[in-house]
């Protein structure tokens, strides 16, 4: 069944709880806020290339939101590549040479810093929930330090024993904020790109609003459960739920 859609044709998603006031915010980053993805899909395809593989949307989005060494060993399972062809970390090193550079000056995605410098000024408690290692995390965030020391903490996917769309990192994030950790999980949102994020935020009885990564076909998402579906972070309404609004005519 096609799921419903807006006025512009964009899916809808779930809906927002009547009522809802969210607590705690908490994002994830590649995709989300950082503009990473398209430089990991041409990585990938050229290191699948050499071997007669095509890198597809849909193993795209099996691997999003996932730790590196567990997405490179779902993707070459789902590829049937063996260790004598290729190993997972052989896969990780190749790709992780094509991105050294990459990942030097890394953009943020449009309407990232709007949302978090705002939710910072009005006292909202966040945190970032990346799969990313810290060493990852550290090297693409090397030019945005200052907003991202906005976020009262940061977890990434060597954190945590299970990675999404497994909550656990979601709930080591919640369990982390230094001042009491939210009441409810239903008072916490999410921001996600990817399916595999948000299937891990509902697990852990979160609410979700998703941004798919940019070109991603819409029957890879739009049957996720995700409570929003915005085309841009620049489409967000904090008041929807229970935040601060923007500053009018503010950018």
């Amino acid at each position: 069944m096609a799921a419903a859609t807006d006025a512009a044709g964009f899916p809808q998603g779930t809906g927002v709880p009547p009522g809802i006031k969210i607590t705690h915010v908490l994002f994830d980053m590649d995709g989300l806020l950082l503009d990473t993805e398209g430089a990991y899909t041409i990585a990938q395809e050229k290191v699948l290339a050499p071997l007669g593989k095509a890198f597809t949307w849909e193993l795209k989005a099996g691997m999003m939101g996932r730790g590196a060494l567990e997405a490179a060993e779902w993707l070459l399972g789902r590829l049937g590549v063996g260790p004598e062809q290729m190993t997972p970390q052989q896969f990780l090193d190749q790709r992780g040479a094509l991105l050294e550079a990459e990942f030097t000056v890394v953009p943020l995605l449009p309407g990232a810093e709007r949302l978090v410098r705002h939710l910072a000024a009005a006292g909202v408690p966040m945190a970032v929930a990346t799969g990313s290692g810290r060493g990852q995390f550290d090297h693409k965030t090397q030019q945005h330090r200052e907003l991202f020391g906005l976020f009262s903490h940061v977890v990434t996917g060597d954190m945590v024993a299970k990675a999404k769309p497994d909550p656990a990192i979601f709930l080591q994030a919640l369990a982390t904020f230094p001042q009491a950790p939210p009441p409810d999980p239903a008072c916490v949102l999410v921001f996600e790109d990817a399916p595999n994020g948000v299937e891990a935020a509902l697990a852990g009885g979160l609410r979700v609003v998703m941004v798919p990564t940019s070109g991603m076909p819409p029957h890879l998402w739009s049957g996720t459960g995700a409570n929003q579906f915005l085309p841009s972070l620049e489409d967000f309404k904090p008041e929807e739920w229970g935040l601060p609004p923007f500053p009018a005519g503010g950018k």
